[in-house]
């Protein structure tokens, strides 16, 4: 089922890029106009890319990369080790980040959340405790991403693990913050398809 979900993502994200990508070239505007195009185009094909590359990451469609940094933003949730580590879950995209006390970042892996919310607790010796409101598993890490358990935390709910953190904004380029939210991404998006509904307005004619 994961599996379909992936390749489903996958396919209307690139369905809508590709799209996307190919309007200015096929918009029948002239002149100064055909900036419009351009920019409605480039708009929606970098928030369709954030609004569904989210999605493809939190449903684990990016777990064959290298380790790397996830655009976050603000999000909630986030906790401080004693060693001073920051620990970020970033639900949009399914991923739990470390960063250090100068918020540089650490490392970085996906949890396996069924794409949806879930909580991160500090643990003994330094360990690092995650819960997703879906699927009742029960992660313990490391802080360098080394999943050291996986049970389930039936027939405890989810609301039964403590809620620890704070909501804070992790140093993020703000060329990038069109990919720390799906929102934003859609934002960006629906932006992109304003102007080209823009374009698309015929001038009004002159009357004599």
């Amino acid at each position: 089922m994961q599996i379909f979900a992936i390749f489903f993502i996958a396919a209307i994200g690139g369905l809508f890029m590709i799209a996307a990508a190919s309007i200015p070239f096929t918009a029948k505007v002239k002149g100064w106009r055909r900036i419009f195009p351009f920019l409605g185009g480039f708009f929606l094909m970098v928030g369709s890319a954030g609004f569904f590359g989210s999605a493809f990451s939190a449903m684990g469609g990016l777990n064959w990369l290298p380790v790397f940094e996830w655009p976050v933003g603000y999000t909630g949730g986030v906790i401080s080790t004693e060693d001073g580590l920051h620990v970020v879950p970033h639900t949009p995209s399914g991923r739990i980040q470390i960063y250090d006390a100068n918020w540089e970042f650490r490392a970085g892996w996906h949890i396996d959340g069924g794409a949806g919310t879930f909580k991160v607790f500090n643990l003994p010796d330094g360990r690092i405790g995650a819960v997703p409101a879906r699927g009742q598993w029960h992660y313990v890490f490391e802080t360098d991403g080394r999943m050291l358990s996986k049970v389930s935390y039936s027939p405890n709910s989810y609301d039964s693990f403590p809620t620890e953190g704070q909501g804070m904004f992790v140093p993020t380029n703000p060329f990038l913050y069109i990919f720390s939210h799906p929102g934003i991404s859609w934002a960006v998006a629906v932006s992109g398809m304003i102007l080209m509904a823009f374009a698309d307005r015929k001038p009004k004619s002159k009357t004599p």
